[in-house]
């Protein structure tokens, strides 16, 4: 029947519905795909279908949905159609769910889950038990996972486990999630085996979840000893943002070292300040660990306030100088009066303690704070010492150029004076460094170490531009921060160890973990950092000689 008339098209179905003719109104809706019907004759011919009595629409609609109809647009209004006639007849819906026609089933099965119909949930269960085609699975656990019984959900915990599928893995993840509860919570948790595809899937079903427990039970994956799992949870957690905080704050009252740490790093990324009361609070405990100490001063960065002035003028005093470089650049956006004071009180000493401070704000290039102390004449006596005596090249040049924009050109001309020449550049200098490190403050302080051993180095905050750029242009040596989000420095080398080997491109990581060790027994051993690449790991904090003797080695005959 080419080049059909749309009109008489309509015409006849309307009269074909009028008399209830079933047998000739399905054999002229084959033609409603032809190109003559087009959208609106298309529309037409559904809406008298609408005026139909359930008795003749649903047969009719079971014949359309076996055809393709391209359009996106009149399927939807076809399924609306279907919604429509199918609301209040729930053994229809069912009976059509174990019919044979595929396309049917899966129209009956999606409506069931728009109905949340309950009634069909036992024959869905049977279906997740004994079909083995993969979009009728998939289907079948989005509409139990709709109907949120707990009754279903051993079903679903079956759907996971039986099938390799990743999709159908999926769908059943989520279809958990949807129905929630504690028991849900604590599948997707002890499930969390360190399978990296499907271990990222339940920690994104936990945050979907989003109740006290499953916020609990998320929180308490940033203490897992595996990074992946670990990192998941970490960038969930600051993707759920405010809500996340209380479970947060009141999991570091009982948190070990590593667990603190992560704990206090994800809620100075949250950047809420109902978490900045806890994070002055473990200040004033004094903790030992400075990984701790530098967690909360980074996060303190991130979360200004004038109520962290008396722990940033304790943390400029540190005695490790990581710490101090955080301090100090925390203090650049939480300046008030009374931090003010206290840095001039600790400049005026004018000891060794004065010389660090003033060390870490140069160094960590916390530029606003210097308006409040270039007037301070221990403080251009200390600047001086450090800028000539101790600080690379780049951090010298970079705090002439804030002189000479502040107007104290002729402090500026003393300095060039009294820097030392430098040194004849050496075979190492040519030696090329990456860095990369999701903390602006440690690239900072890795840029001082590196110029100042004689190497060149380059820095990168985001772990995918490093890739990219070791692709382009090999260094001679790659520096990773382990704990980064999106992507940590276990996923950094794996991907550089597509091009290059642990030869061509040695990698060292550097970790707060105390989990990373290098012996075969620890949770993160030597065979694992092996496999991911890693030549060598640095704990924080670690001294100038260890991280020097530590590249130099790696290094050898290279420079």
């Amino acid at each position: 029947m080419a080049g059909i008339n749309p009109k008489e098209f309509l015409e006849e179905l309307v009269f074909c519905l009028k008399e209830e003719d079933i047998v000739k109104a399905k054999a002229l809706l084959q033609f409603i795909t032809d190109p003559e019907i087009n959208v609106n004759f298309q529309k037409r011919a559904l809406l008298e279908l609408s005026k139909a009595s359930k008795r003749l629409a649903f047969p009719l609609l079971e014949y359309l949905t076996t055809l393709q109809i391209p359009n996106p647009e009149i399927q939807e209004s076809l399924y609306e159609l279907i919604l429509d006639k199918a609301y209040g007849n729930a053994d229809r819906i069912i009976k059509y769910i174990v019919q044979d026609d595929k396309r049917n089933r899966l129209i009956y099965i999606k409506v069931a889950g728009d109905f949340l119909l309950a009634e069909a949930a036992p024959v869905l269960e049977r279906i997740m038990d004994t079909s083995i085609d993969p979009e009728i699975l998939i289907q079948t656990a989005s509409s139990l996972g709709a109907l949120r019984l707990q009754s279903s959900l051993a079903a679903l915990i079956r759907l996971n486990e039986n099938h390799e599928d990743e999709n159908i893995k999926k769908s059943a993840i989520f279809a958990i999630a949807q129905i929630g509860g504690n028991a849900a919570v604590d599948y997707l948790v002890s499930s969390i085996t360190g399978h990296e595809n499907t271990d990222h899937l339940k920690i994104k079903a936990l945050g979907e979840i989003q109740d006290q427990y499953a916020l609990k039970q998320l929180a308490s994956l940033l203490e897992s000893s595996n990074t992946h799992i670990r990192d998941a949870a970490i960038d969930l957690l600051i993707e759920i943002g405010g809500k996340a905080v209380p479970i947060l704050t009141a999991a570091t009252s009982s948190a070990g070292t590593d667990f603190m740490v992560h704990l206090i790093t994800t809620l100075g990324y949250i950047k809420d300040q109902k978490a900045l009361p806890i994070i002055l609070d473990i200040m004033k405990s004094k903790p030992d660990d400075p990984n701790i100490r530098q967690a909360a001063y980074e996060s303190m960065e991130r979360i200004p306030s004038t109520k962290s002035a008396i722990a940033l003028a304790a943390g400029i005093q540190d005695p490790v100088e990581a710490v101090r470089m955080s301090a100090a650049r925390a203090m650049d956006k939480n300046i008030s009066k009374v931090l003010v004071a206290g840095l001039k009180n600790i400049v005026r000493e004018g000891n060794e303690d004065a010389l660090n401070a003033v060390g870490a704000l140069i160094d960590s290039e916390a530029d606003n704070i210097f308006n409040f102390l270039l007037q301070e004449e221990a403080f251009i006596k200390l600047s001086v010492k450090h800028v000539t005596s101790k600080a690379d090249k780049n951090t010298r040049e970079h705090f002439l150029g804030v002189l000479r924009k502040k107007n104290y050109q002729a402090l500026a001309d003393k300095i060039v004076q009294l820097v030392p020449d430098e040194p004849k550049e050496s075979e190492c200098h040519m030696t090329h460094i990456y860095v990369v490190d999701d903390s602006k403050m440690m690239l900072k302080l890795y840029e001082n170490k590196i110029t100042g051993f004689g190497y060149t180095a380059t820095s990168f905050i985001f772990p995918e531009e490093a890739i990219r750029q070791v692709y382009t242009s090999k260094p001679d040596l790659l520096i990773t921060d382990l704990n980064m989000p999106k992507i940590n420095g276990i996923q950094l080398a794996q991907a550089i160890r597509k091009k290059y080997s642990s030869v061509e491109l040695p990698i060292i990581m550097i970790t707060t973990q105390s989990d990373v060790v290098e012996s075969e027994n620890a949770q993160m051993s030597k065979s694992l950092l092996g496999n991911a690449g890693i030549n060598k790991v640095l704990h924080k904090p670690f001294s100038n000689e260890e991280l020097e003797a530590t590249i130099k080695k790696l290094l050898a005959g290279k420079c």
